[in-house]
């Protein structure tokens, strides 16, 4: 028997750009690929099987723990486990997780645990010679876990599987990504019923606005850009893959029969590059007839819009979408290697709000070589968008992301020191003391560009568009349904936060 385990998840409720649990897709995918190949699979999801169980993480008030307990996971596996599947996909959830790790070797001590996601990818021998992990499988985990399971099975040598890390005595050894797999259309749907996934659901825990019963769907996987604060090259490599558009409709029909979903968040890392995909998957959608809603909380490319696919995109129930333009300033963008054409992205978020999609970007400050005179052109960008009626902004400052270029370059430079309170650094978007990385500015400098970033946005767009600002609120508070960020963050705090408090004050 193979178990997969889910670790609890954080929840922060600082600042517009919240972290929350979602379902975990890339953990359903891997079992179902396991069950498939003929391996008993369990999967122990410690957040959805407790998502009413808050703790305050030990330190820290500003986010808290969501989920089972270390003991309770420990519980819950089967007692005839033969390998331990524990993913980490964000740095932040890597203290926790290597408690859960800890705590389960104490219980198993022969049982062969392998860890995995993004973050045992960026940073894999400071994982393997700090945990009690035995070996990590790096990148896209399907083929290569299949792989490290036959080599057990035949009691073969694991240098020769690609795409995992280990430690062979006191020798680190990596063997490099495996090969991506072209073929994701031949892939199982994600393992779901192992999940408790209709606990997600009704208490909304998702990534994108609340605008009915949802549930994760992935179109693509991969980017074919290389921003240099971004993990996914190291994690993906820059080939990007897209499913057949007829298979993924199969899969979100299906679901809306098993599962009462009407609206999908879809989690790809740039779901639209390719506009004769974007049509064929829109027309697919409206040639059935089908009544949803979907969005785009990640943030997706803005080089294809133009009235015909904004038009579709709408038809076929899109209604949310995010771009992320990072700056305002050509210098900075040119540094990170971020491709994007600023004029370009704000005519495309007109025409998608022409259309009737509620659209957002991301913004991110604090990049090394940013300075006062970088963060007035992002801060005019800001404004420009707040004027021709952009829904949201999200602005954060700059965290070295594990695995990404910038991260490696400051960590050569001794910039970076990987202890636990750097694991917990991209959850400190908005505390004023947290490190700053930017050569110009401090910290607190920063945080204060920010905040002043968010007023602008905000009271620009509330002056220009007051009803359209009371209405949105109103329907958060009324039905709980989110058509932006800013009405999430409300709804939140006023019912989450204050439901959480309640219940943890009952435990007491």
């Amino acid at each position: 028997m193979i178990t997969f385990i889910n670790t609890p998840g954080l929840k922060s409720f600082s600042g517009l750009q919240m972290h929350t649990p979602n379902p975990p897709i890339g953990l359903a995918y891997i079992a179902a690929v396991a069950r498939e190949a003929g391996y008993d699979v369990c999967i122990v999801d410690g957040v959805g099987e407790a998502l009413d169980n808050i703790s305050v993480y030990p330190g820290r008030s500003d986010f808290m723990i969501q989920g089972l307990s270390p003991e309770e996971i420990i519980e819950q596996v089967p007692k005839e486990t033969e390998v331990l599947c524990v993913s980490c996909m964000f740095s932040s959830q890597w203290p926790l997780t290597n408690i859960i790790v800890d705590r389960l070797r104490e219980a198993y001590p022969d049982t062969l645990i392998i860890g995995g996601g993004e973050h045992a990818t960026a940073v894999p021998e400071y994982v393997c010679r700090n945990s009690s992990i035995d070996i990590l499988v790096m990148g896209e985990g399907e083929d290569t876990l299949l792989a490290l399971l036959k080599a057990r099975a035949d009691r073969a040598a694991w240098h020769d599987v690609m795409g995992v890390a280990f430690l062979d005595g006191e020798e680190y050894v990596n063997t490099g990504l495996s090969t991506r797999r072209r073929s994701i259309d031949e892939l199982p749907w994600p393992a779901w019923d192992l999940i408790p996934l209709e606990e997600y659901i009704a208490r909304h825990q998702s990534n994108g606005v609340n605008i009915g019963r949802s549930m994760p769907v992935i179109s693509t996987r991969g980017c074919p850009y290389r921003c240099t604060f971004c993990s996914n090259e190291q994690m993906w490599t820059t080939r990007y893959i897209t499913r057949d558009p007829k298979l993924v409709v199969d899969e979100m029909q299906s679901y809306m029969t098993t599962y009462n979903v009407t609206n999908f968040d879809f989690q790809d890392l740039t779901a639209i590059v390719n506009r004769k995909w974007a049509i064929s998957f829109c027309n697919e959608i409206i040639d059935r007839g089908l009544n949803i809603t979907w969005q785009m909380p990640s943030g997706t490319r803005s080089e294809v819009f133009d009235d015909e696919v904004a038009e579709l995109l709408y038809r076929s129930g899109c209604r949310a979408l995010a771009f992320a333009p990072e700056s305002g300033a050509p210098e900075i963008l040119e540094s990170v290697k971020k491709k994007v054409d600023l004029d370009k992205l704000v005519a495309s978020a007109q025409i998608a709000m022409k259309h009737g999609m509620k659209v957002s970007c991301f913004f991110v400050i604090g990049f090394p070589d940013d300075t006062p005179e970088t963060l007035r052109k992002t801060l005019k960008l800001i404004r420009r968008l707040a004027m021709i009626g952009l829904w949201d902004v999200a602005v954060t400052k700059f965290v070295p992301y594990p695995g990404s270029d910038l991260f490696h370059k400051l960590q050569k430079t001794g910039k970076i020191s990987l202890d636990n309170d750097f694991f917990h650094s991209p959850m400190d978007f908005y505390i004023k003391d947290a490190d700053s990385y930017c050569d110009a500015m401090s910290s607190r400098t920063l945080y204060w560009w920010m905040i002043y970033m968010f007023y602008n946005f905000y009271l620009i767009s509330f002056a220009l568009h007051p009803i359209r600002t009371f209405s949105t609120l109103m329907k958060g508070i009324l039905t709980g349904q989110e058509d932006t960020r800013y009405a999430k963050w409300f709804v939140d705090r006023i019912y989450t936060r204050l439901r959480w408090k309640r219940l943890e004050k009952a435990k007491s």
